[in-house]
């Protein structure tokens, strides 16, 4: 079931002036109210109050927000019995991280420390999100369907696995598998990945080449230390090591979209929103609080509509060389190294948008699904420690992926995530076009389903038949899709 059924959330939305929804600040005495509430009002009235507080923090409204804010900790906690209850604290904390990331250094300061505490548990807690929930086990298999039928015959194959934190040596073993298991044996096989983590890197090299020593597959492992949006675009060839005789698949999970957040960086050099509109003189640093945090709330320098105005020309931006996209050039060198197949997974799901206000909408929906996900995972296991497994990938994997959406902005949100048709446009206007997914490789996803139990979640094909969607209850929660360079057609 979902918790953000329709009819709960329009219930909330079409009436404002309902006590459950929209509570005058000096409507209840502080925290009376709660135990005036069943869990059902709670839920409502939690749902009222995640979208008036986004409302007020895309205004500018700092009170406000924070007074939303109280209701909403008075109502939510991380670990509370009730999926939505989490929810929504994960993404109150995300709203006053917005809110407090508006003066740089107290929020380093104070949030620094904090976010460092725990990060040895995020890895643990990325193998749990695995283990639960079938999506990334669904990208793995289907991309690996998809290298296997463009290798076809191939003796000398090299795979480029760009996923960084979503990559996983099982991946990679089930290819062996099915190499192995080929009509004329299996290829030469070298493996490059990219990660920042040298110990990772470091335990796929040893997991990987174990098991082709077994499967008795000629294997070779190359190691990038690395982000994928560091890497240099002019030199790729290089710093993937691709080598003229061998066939090339590229394997993307979950990452492509990290690319949007550099083009942000690439700009910081240029004047901002911010810098454009604040120019008059402030007659008192109050004045000057309150207009910078109304501004920089309301135009991120990503949000581009106040310099959309201005010509290439404008002597605002005549200082500073117009940057270059850093998707798209990414795209243009991996067209150049010309791959048989690029296999794209990502969330389905637009966390790209021109305004904060669009992006909180959307997230919420979003994420609401994947913990209705969590939720239903971890009540099939009658074992505490399932609870205690999902509430550490609530609050360090999917809480850090909600706050890279709604609370930062510039070069620091990192969670672009956009649809299946934005991607395509994307992948069409650098030179690629689509390569259908076979009916086989979905046969294999849906019976990966059915084997492992996973009620409530399926595989469809996208509207023209060139895609899959990974859903929940019908609503799509990640894609995956195929890409060559157009130039590449393979005649029939």
């Amino acid at each position: 079931m979902n918790m953000f059924q329709d009819d709960v959330v329009s219930s909330a939305t079409s009436s404002p002036a309902s006590s459950l929804y929209s509570p005058s600040p000096h409507g209840h005495v502080h925290g009376s109210w709660v135990q005036e509430l069943s869990q059902d009002q709670q839920s409502v009235r939690l749902v009222g109050l995640l979208y008036q507080c986004a409302a007020e923090v895309a205004a500018g409204a700092i009170d406000r927000a924070n007074f939303y804010l109280e209701q909403i900790t008075q109502l939510a906690s991380l670990d509370a019995p009730h999926t939505l209850q989490r929810l929504a604290a994960v993404f109150a904390d995300a709203l006053a991280r917005k809110l407090l990331n508006l003066v740089p250094g107290l929020s380093r300061a104070l949030l620094s420390t904090a976010n460092s505490a725990e990060a040895h548990l995020i890895p643990a807690a990325r193998r749990h999100l695995f283990d639960m929930l079938p999506f990334m086990k669904l990208a793995y298999l289907t991309t690996n369907h998809a290298i296997l039928e463009a290798m076809e015959g191939e003796k000398f194959v090299h795979v480029v696995d760009l996923s960084g934190p979503a990559a996983n040596p099982v991946q990679w073993i089930a290819l062996f598998h099915a190499f192995r298991a080929r009509r004329g044996g299996p290829p030469h096989l070298r493996i490059t990945a990219v990660h920042d983590s040298k110990e990772f890197l470091a335990n796929m090299a040893a997991v990987l080449i174990k098991e082709a020593e077994a499967f008795d597959i000629p294997f070779q492992f190359t190691a990038v230390e690395a982000r994928l949006d560091e890497l240099d675009t002019d030199a790729l060839r290089h710093n993937l090591r691709v080598r003229s005789g061998e066939a090339l698949a590229i394997s993307v999970v979950a990452q492509l979209h990290r690319l949007l957040a550099a083009d942000d960086a690439n700009r910081r050099h240029c004047l901002t929103p911010l810098q454009i509109i604040a120019r008059s003189s402030p007659n008192s640093f109050g004045e000057l609080l309150e207009r910078e945090l109304n501004t920089r709330l309301q135009l991120s320098p990503d949000a581009s509509s106040a310099l959309s105005s201005l010509s290439p020309q404008s002597p605002v931006l005549a200082a500073h060389q117009r940057p270059v996209a850093k998707l798209g050039s990414f795209l243009s060198a991996v067209k150049a190294l010309s791959p048989k197949i690029m296999v794209v997974t990502e969330p389905e799901a637009n966390h790209n948008a021109a305004t904060f206000q669009e992006r909180f909408d959307e997230a919420l929906n979003y994420y609401a699904s994947l913990f209705d996900c969590l939720e239903r995972a971890s009540s099939s296991s009658s074992a505490a420690a399932a609870a205690a497994e999902r509430a550490r990938v609530e609050r360090l994997v999917i809480g850090e992926e909600i706050r890279g959406v709604v609370a930062r902005e510039g070069a620091e949100r990192k969670e672009r995530h956009e649809r299946l048709p934005q991607w395509a446009r994307r992948m069409q206007g650098a030179g690629m076009e689509p390569v259908g997914l076979s009916y086989g490789a979905m046969m294999e996803a849906r019976k990966l389903l059915q084997s492992c139990g996973w009620g409530g979640y399926e595989v469809t094909h996208d509207p023209r038949g060139e895609a899959f969607f990974f859903c929940w209850h019908r609503k799509p929660l990640y894609f995956v899709s195929a890409w060559r360079p157009a130039a590449c057609r393979q005649s029939s």
